[in-house]
């Protein structure tokens, strides 16, 4: 029973290392997002040819979007990253729980164990007086 309950532990300990890596893969990717969002905005600079006021508005205001959108993208890095966080913390404390479920059915394996052997230790004891006593009687 104790066994059943340890494999089960462990197969949800291997659903939530899974989903450990796919938030990591996730939070990459962000990152990845926002350091391509940055390369291109940092790549709009002033161009010699924009001398009229409006394309210097709409570089402004194109500038202000991204900007608004990389802070977005920042905040959703962290909250991917805090994600993270939480459930590594979880896999933490299910890899620790789990391990010492292993140890305690270890540990009544061996008593188990420990506990044939004394009993057959016991059974060669009895078996050996018996044909000791048995000689004696007949000899």
């Amino acid at each position: 029973m104790l066994t059943k309950f340890k494999d089960m532990q462990k197969d949800k300990l291997d659903q939530m290392l899974a989903k450990q890596s796919e938030l990591q893969q996730r939070s990459a990717q962000e990152q990845q997002r926002l350091q391509l969002l940055q390369q291109h905005i940092d790549s709009m600079e002033k161009n010699v040819s924009m001398k009229s006021s409006i394309c210097l508005q709409n570089l402004s205001g194109m500038k202000v979007i991204l900007n608004n959108l990389s802070n977005q993208q920042s905040a959703l890095i962290t909250q991917s990253q805090n994600d993270e966080s939480r459930q590594q913390q979880a896999c933490l404390k299910q890899m620790n729980f789990t391990k010492g479920i292993e140890g305690i059915v270890q540990s009544r394996h061996q008593v188990l164990q420990e506990q044939l052997q004394q009993q057959e230790n016991k059974d060669l004891d009895e078996m050996v007086i018996q044909g000791y006593v048995r000689n004696k009687q007949t000899g």
